[in-house]
């Protein structure tokens, strides 16, 4: 648990394979991940959320995703 280890999170974006490396002390999960390739691809990332009286049809985070054609996320451990 003190171990900062690395992990690459493997993705296609509009149907292109890519991949981001991250250094984290626990495994990424999926919404880590999200946000990762969102500040990575995301020209102006702004922090905005959904408002906690709203209810969105998609939360804003898998609008974005889904703007920039991200799917199939696997994350794995990188070897040293």
């Amino acid at each position: 648990m003190t171990d900062l280890k690395r992990y690459r999170i493997h993705y296609r974006i509009n149907g292109e394979p890519a991949s981001l490396l991250i250094s984290s002390f626990e495994v990424p999960g999926l919404e880590q991940a999200e946000l990762e390739i969102l500040l990575h691809h995301v020209r102006e990332p702004r922090a905005a959320g959904d408002a906690p009286w709203e209810d969105p049809v998609h939360p804003s985070e898998a609008s974005r995703l889904s703007e920039l054609g991200v799917s199939d996320i696997q994350i794995e451990e990188e070897s040293r």
